[in-house]
């Protein structure tokens, strides 16, 4: 049964089009109406002239629609064809800017460091002249770079290829390249996975407790907030596994104790990102409850950050500054150095949960572990995994 080229609806004649006119009408796929005339202007004519004149109406929109379809597809092949002459410089800031709308400021950031090194090392070319040699070019350049005095770290290098990768397969979903690379990249040496005790970290609780004792007797109201906020970190670091990023950038507002939950939101004022909106609920257990209870009872209504600096701001505006003020306690107790929140906070709660038996999907959940792998490897590192040889060897004599 033949398609009808046109129909009533409502008070117009209506024609019908496939909606790629080159391919016709194709199956689950709808086409393309274009009003042709009203009923009205019609009306006296018999049905032989209608169906003329209705006809005629047809192939004037529709000559009219190849017309703007062969524009189009001509706009894209243009477009199409200057994707693929772009250069490294001209793609990778197409890819940036991208970059910049899908992910945190800081990735964008080394990303674009990556491709810096590139452009210093290997020059612009065209992206679609890449080869193998372009790799191993930038890979020797890597190893001339010098940072803070000392030749790049292979696990810098390493870093630094696998993200040309990431732009790498960017270029080839957008069809400016035909192939995706598997890049040559530097051996990283695996390191063993330090951790402190439990026993050590609750010498460094009981250390901040006390700084903060001692700042509370000599009415030092500045040192009281610093060692307030490091105890809160502290416990929320120990208690729920968060990174320091999210508690850095935690407001008030986002912990609900009625529910027992903490929600882990961007905050774009800080220019803060939750990566890849993980788990971002995270439960509150008994322990954490009390302390948070006790703790927010006690804030100035000013206050709106969890580590905040007493006016409403966070205590401080680099994290790293956070992370400095951990690792010179740790100093303090006497304690390996790590560092202090993601190696020695942290990794050390994953691995003694694990050592404990705790469901490992539970544990990688709470920890935010994009793999399951990732979270068996604070059980199975190679310092735990011999462990019992070792402890064997001082019995065989």
């Amino acid at each position: 049964m033949a398609r009808k080229l046109y129909s009533v609806r409502g008070d117009n004649w209506v024609g019908e089009y496939p909606a790629d006119l080159t391919l016709g009408w194709q199956r689950n796929r709808r086409g393309i109406r274009r009003t042709l005339c009203k009923i009205s202007d019609l009306e006296g004519f018999d049905d032989a002239e209608k169906a003329r004149r209705l006809t005629d109406l047809y192939h004037i929109k529709q000559a009219a629609l190849r017309n703007a379809q062969s524009k189009q597809e001509a706009s894209h092949a243009a477009d199409r064809r200057q994707k693929r002459a772009s250069t490294m410089h001209q793609a990778s800031k197409l890819w940036l800017e991208e970059v910049e709308v899908t992910n945190s400021a800081a990735t964008r950031q080394t990303y674009a460091k990556t491709l810096s090194y590139y452009l210093e090392g290997v020059g612009d070319h065209k992206l679609r002249d890449f080869d193998r040699s372009h790799n191993i070019k930038f890979l020797k350049y890597l190893g001339t770079v010098v940072y803070q005095g000392r030749p790049m770290a292979e696990s810098t290098k390493n870093c630094h290829i696998r993200q040309l990768g990431v732009f790498l397969r960017w270029a080839h979903d957008h069809e400016i390249i035909d192939r995706v690379w598997s890049l040559k990249k530097p051996k990283v040496p695996k390191k063993d996975m330090e951790t402190y005790s439990i026993e050590e970290l609750t010498r460094l609780r009981e250390h901040i407790l006390d700084q903060v004792a001692h700042a509370q007797a000599d009415d030092d109201e500045r040192q009281t907030r610093h060692m307030r906020n490091m105890y809160r970190a502290f416990m929320l670091a120990t208690l729920s596994l968060l990174r320091l990023g999210p508690i850095w950038a935690l407001r008030l507002d986002s912990i609900d104790l009625d529910k027992r939950l903490i929600r882990i939101q961007d905050n774009i004022e800080l220019g803060w990102v939750n990566k890849k909106n993980k788990w971002p609920l995270k439960p509150i257990n008994n322990k954490l409850a009390e302390f948070l209870k006790e703790d927010l009872a006690a804030r100035d209504p000013s206050e709106v950050y969890y580590l905040d600096n007493g006016r409403g701001f966070p205590w401080y505006a680099d994290r790293s500054a956070i992370s400095k003020l951990a690792g010179k306690m740790c100093s303090e107790c006497d304690l390996p150095k790590l560092k202090p929140f993601h190696w020695g906070m942290r990794a050390t709660m994953i691995t003694a949960l694990l050592q404990q038996g705790v469901d490992p999907i539970q544990v990688q959940q709470l920890a935010d572990h994009d793999d399951l792998s990732t979270t068996m490897l604070y059980k199975d590192s190679r310092r735990i995994s011999q462990k019992g040889a070792a402890d064997a060897l001082g019995q065989l004599l």
